[in-house]
């Protein structure tokens, strides 16, 4: 089963970088929509047979996704599924951005950064699945979808120079408070941080409202969900995709460098609803 989830992870680097943030990618949208309905398609068909000459990607796909249905219930690959193909629509859906406002991206990108599914293969790894009743909870729901777009603000603050560097013309929390408040790059960054130090605040809120009555299958998922914040932070800090090297760094001396470190203490204590319509609820469940 984890075999399974490492190859679903791997194929959704792969269709990231390759697919949806390829610098070209804007002018290719036909190739790409056909591309993501075919490959939702494959994901939500347990019968589907592969044609010999299918894709990589489709044929990787329907292998990673056989191996999980072996091991799991029909419920908790539907779950998987039902955050790949977030994923995959939000991802079509900002190829045709234009200047969005913080609202819209921001609620596009707690589904294209893929953390949905993170959530749904860290639940297959727990005791026992998790009920509907529970997992459907509008607080489980609120967590899940802090801790999503949380790690995608910070993805974004990691991958601001690797996308100018490749020339990539997508939306980035960054450039997006930038356009819509008029701010420096140093600026913007700073707000960025404190926007995902506000989510990490309502975190840890959710987290310990939840926790206490939690039985085993979804304090599982709470646990796991904390511990992905730590391993998304020191992957980016070390990995080679988030930095540049010498030669990309002296092309790059127009572009703000983003914090790579870890900071003594959160930005704010800044309790208070963010003042975006897409998720402000989530702080009623707190």
């Amino acid at each position: 089963m984890l075999r399974g989830i490492g190859c679903l992870m791997e194929w959704a680097f792969v269709i990231d970088d390759d697919v949806l943030d390829h610098p070209e990618a804007a002018s290719r949208t036909s190739e790409i929509i056909r591309l993501v309905a075919h490959l939702t398609h494959v994901m939500e068909s347990p019968g589907y047979r592969v044609p010999k000459n299918a894709s990589p990607l489709v044929a990787a796909l329907h292998d990673a996704m056989e191996q999980l249905r072996a091991e799991r219930t029909p419920t908790q690959v539907a779950r998987l599924s039902a955050g790949l193909r977030r994923t995959l629509t939000s991802a079509v859906h900002k190829l045709h951005l234009n200047e969005p406002d913080e609202d819209e991206y921001l609620a596009l990108r707690m589904h294209d950064v893929g953390s949905y599914t993170y959530a749904a293969a860290v639940a297959l790894c727990g005791p026992a699945p998790i009920p509907d009743e529970q997992w459907d909870a509008p607080a489980v729901q609120a967590l899940i979808g802090c801790t999503t777009l949380l790690i995608g603000v910070e993805n974004d603050l990691f991958s601001f120079r690797m996308e100018k560097e490749q020339g990539q013309t997508s939306p980035n929390t960054v450039s997006i408070l930038q356009a819509t408040r008029g701010l420096s790059l140093d600026q913007a960054v700073t707000a960025a941080v404190e926007l995902r130090d506000r989510l990490m605040l309502l975190f840890l809120r959710l987290r310990e409202r939840l926790l206490p009555s939690a039985e085993p299958p979804l304090q599982h998922l709470i646990d796991r969900l904390g511990q992905f914040f730590v391993l998304n932070t020191e992957v980016s800090l070390c990995g080679p995709r988030y930095h540049p090297s010498a030669a990309q760094l002296a092309a790059l001396e127009d572009v703000a460098q983003t914090p790579a470190y870890w900071a003594p203490s959160l930005s704010t204590t800044d309790t208070s609803p963010l003042p975006y319509p897409s998720i402000s609820w989530w702080w009623d469940h707190c």
